[in-house]
Parts: structure tokens; sequence; C-alpha cells
């Protein structure tokens, strides 16, 4: 049986190979860690952060934005670097037969680790592991006690700030470039988004 646990970043899944016993990275600038926990094989795999952002349907153009589908991070623009991250969980996700999601127990943590979990494992439930520090004890104790289950109530409230910002910014940033462009005779590409507007 193997094991792997979802790490949010590369320095997560380095203080999670130290704290939960003898592991071995494997490859250099993208790396895991292969290891033993008791009997079992584990894999530690970090990703970088979101490997999944929301995209607009192709299906629909204009505003406003509604129909929106999350799609890998290295297929945007700027975002290339996640791909090798990408290509590791798909490679090692066929060896998986129980995860663990080791993200920052937050809603962006748990978005980072549940997209992963849906769209490459393939699967709506795995364990999760509960820290507030990167101490090993506290590591081991997460290790130890980790949940069944995600933190659905957690996860469902990091999408639906994902989709809201996206509808809003979207939406407004396409009604805000038709209004100038019109006024003007020009095109002028405008940003509006959550932060960025009132």
């Amino acid at each position: 049986m193997t094991q792997l646990i979802i790490s949010e970043k590369p320095n997560a899944a380095s203080k999670l190979a130290d704290a939960l016993g003898d592991f071995e990275k494997v490859g250099a600038k993208v790396y895991h860690f292969e290891g033993q926990i008791g009997k079992q094989r584990v894999y530690i795999v970090p990703a970088v952060g979101h490997l999944f952002g929301l995209a607009e349907s192709k299906k629909r153009q204009g505003y406003p934005t509604l129909e929106v589908e999350w799609v890998p991070t290295h297929e945007k623009k700027g975002a290339s670097f996640t791909k090798p991250y990408f290509s590791q969980f798909k490679k090692l996700a066929k060896e998986a037969d129980d995860i663990i999601i080791a993200t920052d127990y937050d809603r962006e943590g748990e978005v980072i680790g549940y997209n992963i979990l849906q769209h490459i494992f393939k699967k709506k439930d795995a364990k999760r592991m509960k820290f507030s520090t990167l101490m090993a004890s506290d590591l081991k104790e997460a290790y130890k006690t980790a949940s069944e289950h995600v933190d659905l109530g957690q996860a469902n409230a990091g999408l639906a700030r994902h989709h809201l910002d996206f509808f809003y910014g979207i939406s407004l940033s396409k009604a805000a470039t038709s209004a100038v462009s019109l006024a003007t005779n020009s095109f002028r590409p405008l940003s509006i988004g959550r932060v960025q507007g009132p």
C-alpha cells in the first residue's frame, strides 16, 4: 500500500519529511520525498501553491461571465513554472492507494489540496492533517491524528470566494473595457477586481 501526502509547497514537504521519518529526496529542481512509515510506502509531494485556477468557459463571451471551469494554472499566462509540479502529481497519482492532504489548514490550503484531489486524483475525499506550525512535534501529532475526511466547510468557503472574485473581476473588467472603448473609439483594457474597486 502506498500513501501520498499532498504538501502546499516544497519547504513544507521538506519539514514533513524531516518530521515523519527517514525520507529520501527524489529529484533536483522539482522533487518529492520517498520513505516508509511502518510498513507503508509514503510519498510526500509538494505543490507550489495553486495548481488549478478558474478560467472562463469557451462557450460564452461577453459579460456577465458566469460560466467558468477549473483549469491547470500552467495553461494560464505567467504560470508555466507550475507544470512540473502538476506533472509530478499526475505521475505519482497512479501509485497512490491512500491520500492525505497536508496543506495549510485554512481556506486557501483546503482549496489547493481539494483541487489536486479532485482534478488529478479524481477523488472527492481524503484524509486531512491539521497543523498550525511546521514544528516536528506538531507534524508528527497531525499525522497520527489525521481526520478521515477533507474539511468540506473550508473547501466550499474557499471555492466560493474564488468563484465570486472571478465573477466580479471578469464581469466588471469587461464592462469597463467595453464602456471606455465605446466612449473613446479605441480599445483600452481595464482591470477591476474585488480589491481594485469599491
